[in-house]
């Protein structure tokens, strides 16, 4: 059985000579008479039905099955179908991403890997089109923001730089303490880039190794050269097992994007 609360200039009425449910009267036709007949006015204190089947809460103009203008209130849950297949009982919600586009998201509650604690609350986008973001002020224009995103792989690396210069010919470079506990000893490079100069720049092998307790060492044929070089050192994470790159779907339970956040617009509020 349906219930329709009605009000005291509530009518059924046809809108443009159309057979649309009009279940409520326009704000103003108390005044000017004009009522939904009229069709002059988009707000509505009540239900709209238009003849395709859309429903209007506020409005007689819905522009999806269900248009609501003004503020909603639920002592319910709100569910939905989730996302091609995954999230099931989650809605998907409409958002922006850093770049202005449409970019849906969902909310997931992961109990399993973050227990009943605020941090199972994960904000989900099923999109593949995304970046890992982060937002900070800019630096020269206080009125905008800046956007970077991180680089991606297919491996969980880390990386080093700096600058340094050689010493008759040879210099030895000194990573972190705890670089060797770290990274793992098979993959790891070094990338060298000359500056201000064009002596010829190579990476000692000691003990057929790049790097070894933690170290390596630059030398030139050149034995008196104080050629000055930035250095980069990439390798790969040992303390946690290599990233299975292209797992099949039915294999995988999504939980969490780790740290990153989806970047939305803020909305302006009245």
């Amino acid at each position: 059985m349906i219930k329709l609360k009605t009000f005291p200039t509530a009518r059924l009425a046809s809108l443009a000579g159309c057979a649309a449910l009009i279940l409520a009267v326009s704000p103003s036709s108390a005044q000017n008479g004009t009522g939904p007949q009229g069709a002059d006015a988009t707000d509505i204190n009540g239900i709209y039905v238009s003849t395709n089947g859309d429903v209007g809460v506020g409005t007689n103009a819905p522009t999806a099955d269900l248009h609501v203008r003004g503020d909603m209130h639920t002592e319910g849950r709100l569910s939905g179908n989730g996302y091609q297949g995954r999230y099931n009982g989650a809605p998907l919600f409409n958002a922006a991403n850093t770049l202005g586009n449409p970019a849906g998201f969902v909310f997931v509650f992961d109990e399993l890997n973050f227990g009943k604690t605020p941090q199972a609350i994960q904000i989900m986008n099923p999109d593949a089109n995304v970046y890992k973001t982060f937002v900070i002020g800019h630096p020269v224009d206080e009125a905008r923001y800046l956007v970077h995103a991180t680089l991606e792989g297919p491996e969980g690396a880390v990386f080093y730089r700096g600058s340094a210069q050689l010493e008759n010919g040879e210099a030895t470079v000194r990573l972190p303490d705890y670089f060797e506990a770290l990274t793992k000893e098979e993959g790891r490079t070094i990338q060298l880039t000359n500056v201000g100069g064009f002596d010829p720049l190579a990476i000692r092998l000691t003990d057929g190794k790049r790097i070894r307790d933690g170290a390596f060492s630059v030398i030139s044929q050149n034995v008196a050269s104080a050629q000055r070089f930035d250095w980069e050192v990439k390798a790969t994470r040992k303390d946690k097992p290599d990233l299975e790159v292209e797992p099949l779907r039915s294999d995988m339970i999504v939980s969490g994007l780790g740290p990153y956040k989806i970047g939305m617009k803020r909305m302006a509020r009245n």
